[in-house]
């Protein structure tokens, strides 16, 4: 048997099994419930059954492998709950088992795993699972109250039966990560019914990731800023580089995760021009890639020929642009070559160019490459295909178009043409840049933000500025301190327990002795309308986790002066 019909049949068979309890079903959407009953028992029950053998390599403890190997068998049983067709007690068992799991593990090993974020993805998957409304808020009214007793648990019982040490539990702790996002990929994409939903789903999922990373880039940047001052440490400076480049890498998939979701529900972004210095804005954005394509050992040049010192376009989408094709010329370009970013103008119209020296597109492949999920792989290079779709759309969206050009043993050259409408010099609002080492002595800030890991980073990068910092974990809290103590600024979370965000800002805008107060509202939250609803509300500021520290600096000094 050849190697390409044993993996036929392989897939048949895969099918066959997700498939059970389908037979001479009509109703396209009963049918995609019980293929997905089926792929989360199947999933869960290796994931589990794996990750509770790997834990008692570790640990030797019954404990995690008994009711592992209970788990697995249960999850493996709603295949034969389909084959009798018992569909709702199939999708139940399924569903409840989860719910006892995490209940039983957090018990167990504590926060290590990261189970709030299963309990997020049950929710979810409560609205493909069910179609009776009264099966669903009672799946979902489990899956909150399973929530409930884990963080009373983790609030008031914080020691757990087995202990593991420092390298265990975050080797734990990324293996239920991974976990979490190998069941999402396999059993989330082909079971959306509702754009809308999908959109959520995607919105909370995002977020979530968004938390962790934030914490890693604002780490990283303080890392950074005592690297300055100690020159004999330059090896971990170099990490460091490499640390923020892959959080960057990781924050533009997620964007372009968003912006695909977004596209999808028909509802683009508005374009909004500003007037901006062209050299610094373009160079800014090509160091971000220095390092990775240092790593390479391919050189980025950048070379801007007639072209007006400002010009008026939309920064941000033109930031994701040069964002991915860049990512893509130096993920698919030769080692020890050069990726050249040429911008030039030409009457009333700007191109700017991106070209690298590596393997030729196929010409039929450069005719799709611009829709979504295509890519150039390799077995050397893998790719979302997301990001040339989604340049297309904001370059359309900003007026102009893109092709690509790539022959065997040339450049392939992606080549985006644009309006060009020059700006004036008045008109470019000026940014201060915190390297300016101006500091902030005298100034209290609160801090309101429920990520204990957030609030100490944070904290930690103001007081560097000299500024003395509160730290509070939601927004009633944060107004008894400032009842308390006034503060001189004031920075909230927008999704926070007991009080959010948007609760705590219209309290301190609408109370007289805090309605002076400076407030900054800062989230991960992927809604792209949360901003304008902030600022709606009274805001002063707005800042997207990850936290720029160069964004925040500069708005501290804008608040200073009011």
């Amino acid at each position: 048997m050849s190697p390409v019909t044993s993996k036929i049949r392989h897939r048949f068979a895969v099918s066959a099994v997700l498939k059970t309890g389908t037979g001479g079903m009509r109703d396209e959407a009963s049918t995609k419930s019980i293929i997905l009953v089926n792929s989360l028992g199947l999933i869960l029950g290796c994931l589990v059954l794996l990750t509770g053998i790997i834990f008692y390599f570790f640990t030797h403890q019954l404990l995690i492998l008994l009711p592992a190997l209970l788990d697995a068998a249960i999850a493996f049983s709603v295949l034969w709950l389909n084959h009798l067709r018992k569909h709702t007690a199939a999708a139940l068992t399924i569903f409840l088992l989860q719910c006892a799991s995490v209940l039983y593990f957090g018990l167990v090993l504590g926060e290590i795993l990261v189970l709030q974020l299963m309990i997020i993805f049950l929710i979810a998957i409560t609205y493909l699972l069910f179609n009776k409304p009264a099966l669903r808020w009672f799946c979902v009214c489990c899956a909150i109250v399973t929530l409930i007793i884990l963080e009373a648990h983790f609030f008031y019982n914080p020691d757990v039966p087995i202990q593991l040490d420092h390298t265990s539990r975050y080797l734990f702790k990324w293996i239920s990560m991974a976990g979490l996002l190998v069941l999402i990929i396999f059993t989330g994409r082909h079971y959306v019914r509702s754009s809308d939903f999908k959109r959520v789903f995607l919105y909370q999922i995002t977020h979530e990731l968004r938390t962790p990373l934030n914490a890693i880039l604002v780490a990283t940047q303080l890392i950074k800023r005592e690297l300055k001052h100690k020159p004999d440490l330059q090896n971990i400076g170099s990490l460091s580089d490499h640390l923020l480049s892959a959080g960057t890498s990781a924050r533009n998939i997620i964007n372009n995760v968003l912006d695909m979701a977004q596209i999808e529900s028909g509802k683009l972004e508005k374009r909004e021009d500003k007037a901006f210095l062209v050299q610094p804005f373009f160079e800014q954005i090509i160091s971000i890639h220095h390092v990775i394509a240092q790593y390479r050992d391919i050189v980025l040049r950048l070379k801007i020929t007639l072209m007006p010192e400002v010009i008026t376009g939309d920064p941000l989408k033109l930031n994701v642009v040069l964002t991915n094709l860049l990512s893509n010329a130096i993920k698919y370009a030769d080692k020890n070559t050069e990726v050249l970013v040429d911008i030039s103008g030409a009457g009333d119209l700007w191109q700017l160019q991106v070209s690298n020296a590596g393997e030729a597109i196929p010409l039929e492949k450069q005719d799709i490459i611009f829709d979504p999920f295509v890519t150039h792989k390799s077995k050397h290079v893998e790719g979302t295909g997301l990001g040339l779709f989604i340049t297309r759309i904001k370059v359309a969206s900003m007026g102009g178009n893109i092709n690509v050009t790539s022959l065997p043993g040339d450049y392939t050259t992606f080549t985006v043409t644009l309006p060009l409408q020059e700006g004036k010099l008045s008109d470019v609002k000026k940014e201060h840049t915190p390297e300016g080492t101006q500091q902030f002595f005298n100034i209290h800030v609160l801090i309101a933000d429920d990520n204990d890991m957030n609030n100490i980073l944070l904290s930690k990068y103001l007081k560097q500025l000299g500024c003395s910092v509160t730290m509070t974990v939601n927004g009633l809290e944060a107004i008894r301190q400032a009842e308390l103590q006034t503060p001189d600024v004031v920075i909230l979370d927008y999704h926070m327990p007991v009080m959010d965000g948007k609760e705590a800002l219209l309290h301190f805008k609408n109370k007289n002795s805090l309605k002076h107060i400076p407030v900054i509202m800062a989230t991960g939250d992927a809604f792209k309308g949360s901003e304008q609803i902030l600022m709606d509300a009274g805001a002063d500021a707005f800042l997207e986790k990850p936290i720029s520290f160069n964004k925040l600096h500069n708005i501290l000094q804008e608040c200073v002066k009011k």
